[in-house]
């Protein structure tokens, strides 16, 4: 009797778990595939030194990283760009929360290997250690230069920092890096430059609106979405500091962070079933 009361127990115990069995394709999450398109004419970036000397950077590697998020709807009428539609304000000097279903970046920040470099780096904007070098030196007019206070001018010289502070044997280790294909391509009629991305694991709901904006730098090549003060910290003999990280919330409160010369998609891309493929193009400029 007792063994066959055990064999009982064990049998119900696995029709109950069969029961419970689900499949990934039984839950309302999707990847959804699409493009961003930001105008050529958005990479043109106005620079100022600290002698208000005024020169343009035109290269897409001046591009900050670009924030995509699926959202319940976007209106017009909370900023003087379109935004996500927000929940409730709950205090004082605080937007209401935009609730996103889901988000992406094509490209985030990444440090540098330098001190200097802290929010200045993102991924998918250079192809080699000397690609950056160019254009500290030569866009921004501000050359990276080692704990000595010299010029670095070899790519060789920049791999060894990197392996050397993140602890790496090889270059797809160093995520700023691609020797690929990089983030965003020039269209072929030569006036957008398009990157293919996706946002991954979204709840479906029908009408629901992907939305998004590119960080564009300031005069002085600072972006607000990052943040100096967070990241991973180094600690090599007298240097002491944080490697800095993109704020947690950009997605959630995207208007505290667009900020003048800021690209906006101008309506949102509105979502009709879990086959769409999204397109945004970054066509509006804010200028406060």
């Amino acid at each position: 009797m007792h063994t066959s009361t055990t064999y009982t127990l064990l049998a119900s115990v696995g029709l109950l778990l069969g029961g419970c069995a689900y499949t990934e394709d039984a839950l309302n999450h999707f990847d959804f595939n699409g493009t961003v398109r930001i105008p050529v004419e958005a990479v043109q970036v106005e620079m100022r030194d600290d002698d208000n000397e005024t020169w343009t950077i035109d290269d897409p590697r001046a591009m900050g990283p670009i924030y995509m998020g699926v959202f319940p709807s976007v209106v017009d009428n909370l900023y003087d760009f379109s935004h996500p539609e927000i929940g409730p304000v709950t205090s004082d000097g605080q937007s209401g929360d935009a609730y996103p279903l889901g988000g992406n970046t094509v490209g985030r920040f990444e440090w540098g290997c330098y001190q200097q470099l802290i929010c200045q780096t993102v991924t998918g904007r250079y192809s080699s250690y000397d690609d950056v070098l160019e254009f500290f030196r030569d866009e921004v007019r501000d050359p990276i230069l080692d704990t000595n206070g010299q010029e670095v001018t070899s790519g060789i010289e920049y791999q060894e920092q990197c392996f050397e502070y993140k602890y790496a044997t090889d270059d797809y280790e160093i995520a700023f890096i691609d020797d690929g294909q990089l983030d965003f391509a020039l269209t072929s009629d030569g006036q957008y430059y398009e990157a293919e991305t996706s946002i991954p694991h979204v709840p479906f709901y029908e009408g629901m609106t992907v939305w998004g904006w590119a960080d564009m730098p300031s005069e002085g090549f600072g972006f607000t979405t990052c943040n100096s003060s967070i990241g991973e910290s180094v600690y090599y003999y007298e240097e002491q500091y944080d490697v800095g990280s993109n704020f947690s919330d950009v997605l959630n409160f995207p208007g505290t962070y667009i900020d003048h010369g800021d690209y906006v998609e101008n309506e949102g891309y509105v979502l009709t079933s879990t086959e769409d493929e999204f397109v945004l193009e970054l066509g509006f400029r804010y200028e406060d």
